[in-house]
């Protein structure tokens, strides 16, 4: 029990993106980055005190151990101070609220992902939601194609006001429209993806598409933008979970090493994605 209060005492602030850019804005002072060490927080009281452990059997994913115990994918994240979003055989998890329960078998296992809703995919320690799902918007004509990816860029939200507090879909909406929109005239929205506070990958303009997220290096180059401000602060656990997660797997699928993952301010003049998150990135790409 002092082990499990202890591992809940300890949430570790991880850390991880929108536009032709997000912004210039110079007037925002970048000489004293806040610091991005790991903070203590008090136990989350929406979290049971019930439970048990769970080791890690061989081809489980954070989402799968979840889904299999019936409880918040978030729960397990904060209860066991999980700062990335890959999980290995024989690892031990505490499952706050979890009753003992068999594991589903490999066959049920694959049977039931495959049968998982059309909006929603689950992925190796994320869900995808793709564009299918939040707009019947086709992409315009006026684009450009993507060719080879060989490399990957992270952004923040920031820029565009109004945004705080609104749910994750209505944010893209507003973008995609501003995107489209008479200012901009762009064929969709300029992010493939958008990680959302909700811990889901939106997809926004398809991969097959240059992107318009770096003024002058859109081509081969994906944009994932993270929602919310991170010049100061990180994005919550889940968040950073997802991003993790999502640029694992994207890096593989398009076989992108570390070193070719940036932040918006790698390679044009901008705050973007903040400093906080960039520092986190720094520390991905080091691993």
């Amino acid at each position: 029990m002092h082990e499990f209060l202890s591992r809940r005492m300890l949430l570790i602030a991880g850390a991880a993106v929108v536009l032709d850019g997000c912004s210039r804005r110079g007037h925002r002072p970048e000489a004293a980055e806040p610091s991005v060490a790991p903070t203590v927080r008090r136990p989350r009281s929406d979290i049971p005190a019930h439970g048990h452990y769970h080791t890690v059997a061989p081809g489980e994913t954070l989402a799968s151990i979840a889904r299999d115990h019936g409880i918040p994918l978030d729960h397990v994240i904060d209860a066991n101070g999980l700062t990335r979003a890959d999980v290995r055989a024989g690892e031990r998890l505490w499952l706050p609220g979890a009753k003992l329960a068999r594991s589903p078998a490999p066959r049920e296992r694959e049977v039931e992902e495959a049968e998982a809703p059309d909006d929603e995919v689950v992925r190796g320690g994320y869900v995808l939601v793709p564009r299918s799902a939040w707009t019947k918007q086709p992409v315009k004509g006026n684009n450009r194609p993507m060719g080879k990816v060989t490399r990957l860029t992270v952004h923040h939200t920031d820029e565009h006001g109004g945004m705080v507090g609104l749910p994750d879909i209505e944010v893209i909406r507003r973008i995609e429209n501003y995107h489209r929109g008479p200012e901009k005239r762009w064929a969709a929205i300029g992010y493939h993806y958008l990680i959302g506070k909700d811990g889901r990958v939106y997809e926004g303009r398809p991969t097959k598409y240059q992107g318009a997220h770096v003024s002058g290096a859109n081509e081969n180059n994906v944009g994932i933008s993270v929602i919310g401000d991170f010049q100061r602060k990180l994005p919550s656990a889940r968040q950073l979970a997802a991003l993790q997660s999502f640029l694992n797997d994207t890096r593989d699928r398009f076989k992108v090493g570390r070193s070719r993952v940036y932040g918006h301010r790698d390679l044009n003049r901008s705050i973007c994605p903040g400093a906080a998150l960039h520092g986190w990135l720094q520390r991905y790409k080091a691993a």
